[in-house]
């Protein structure tokens, strides 16, 4: 994915020693404490909880959390649909008036399955192409969990309080906008961001993958969702490894302290804050360094690229990880697949309620 262009390039370089000064210093006076409860640090009351940023309440403390008691299935919704540069692990688009639909009585584009080798219900508007998401599939089929799959912005607008999680897996741009139902007017829908906003306030789970930190950069409740974060730019594609800087969080807790992975190793403007902190990639690590020359420098000493937090009333599990079709594969030689699936599948179960969620780590 190319660098980010809703931000000038000029602004950005002419601040960057400035602003990375600042976020490394940040880095360094909060890592081990940001993964712990935020609002302890600055007094016990509920109200500290409040980011006037977004309008929200979020953070890593538990009563944020709206349990509304709604009975909710072991399913979750991916989706994937993208209004710009798509990445090759999501294949090619899933057609919403695919014949197969109509063949299983559904009237858009998803895939229903708790058994991902029932020929009756795969590969519906899926084929080999669609990596990422027949991983995922496979991954979560594995643990008794129904998915479905969509690029039917609809599919959001209409987003039902009985799944327990929806995913955004590489989501690019402005994903929920509906331009063809206000074609004529050339005007833009917003029910899908209401949608999810009132499906997240209810109680729901989130969980974001790879680019879906390159999303809704014109919605600032977006960004909060990510735990105050967006992409800006990544380095080449190359391995390095990961560090579990949280081993006490179900999706790190079986994981080795560092792992090898291949990625893009996405650097984050604005830099998340208030979260927990699961693990960084040890930029040290990486040959080619964590940008390209005269873009952003990298996060030095502490380069997060997990996280999770409480938000509005729900909950959220992000992961700049999972560039490379491979990863998301069975039996695959990709450096740190295993440790990459380990990590998301029980991410997605924590979002879901299923696992405990976002335990803070240790106070040093």
């Amino acid at each position: 994915m190319k660098n980010r262009s809703r931000i000038g390039r000029r602004r950005f370089l002419a601040g960057a020693s400035v602003a990375t000064a600042g976020v490394l210093a940040a880095e360094a006076a909060s890592a081990a404490p940001a993964a712990a409860p935020g609002p302890s640090s600055g007094g016990s009351g509920y109200e500290k909880n409040y980011d006037p940023t977004y309008g929200v309440y979020r953070g890593v403390d538990p009563r944020i959390y709206s349990d509304w008691g709604t009975e909710r299935d072991d399913k979750v919704l991916v989706y994937s649909r993208t209004a710009g540069p798509r990445h090759a692990h999501l294949g090619r688009r899933i057609d919403p008036d695919h014949p197969s639909n109509a063949s299983l009585g559904l009237d858009r584009a998803y895939v229903i399955t708790h058994d991902h080798n029932d020929p009756a219900v795969w590969p519906l508007p899926l084929d080999s192409s669609n990596r990422s998401q027949n991983g995922l599939i496979r991954m979560l089929a594995a643990e008794g969990i129904e998915v479905h799959v969509t690029e039917d912005v609809q599919a959001i607008a209409g987003l039902s309080s009985s799944y327990k999680a929806v995913i955004f897996n590489s989501t690019t741009r402005d994903t929920l906008w509906n331009h063809a139902a206000g074609a004529a007017g050339g005007t833009r829908l917003d029910g899908a961001r209401e949608a999810l906003r009132k499906y997240i306030q209810g109680g729901g789970g989130f969980v974001g993958i790879h680019n879906a930190f390159g999303t809704e950069y014109g919605w600032p409740w977006y960004e909060g969702l990510l735990g105050h974060a967006n992409y800006y730019s990544h380095g080449a594609n190359q391995d390095g490894d990961v560090v579990v800087v949280n081993d006490r969080d179900v999706s790190t807790k079986g994981l080795p302290r560092r792992w090898g992975f291949r990625d893009e190793w996405y650097n984050l403007i604005p830099f998340p804050t208030n979260v927990n902190f699961l693990a960084i990639v040890d930029e040290r690590t990486l040959p080619e360094g964590p940008g390209r020359a005269g873009d952003h420098p990298g996060h030095g000493d502490f380069h997060p690229v997990s996280w999770c937090q409480y938000y509005d009333g729900g909950r959220s599990w992000v992961t700049t990880l999972g560039h490379g079709a491979e990863a998301y594969e069975e039996n695959t030689a990709f450096p740190g697949a295993a440790e990459f699936q380990e990590h998301l599948v029980h991410g997605i179960k924590s979002a879901m309620g299923l696992e405990p969620f976002c335990t803070p780590a240790k106070r040093r």
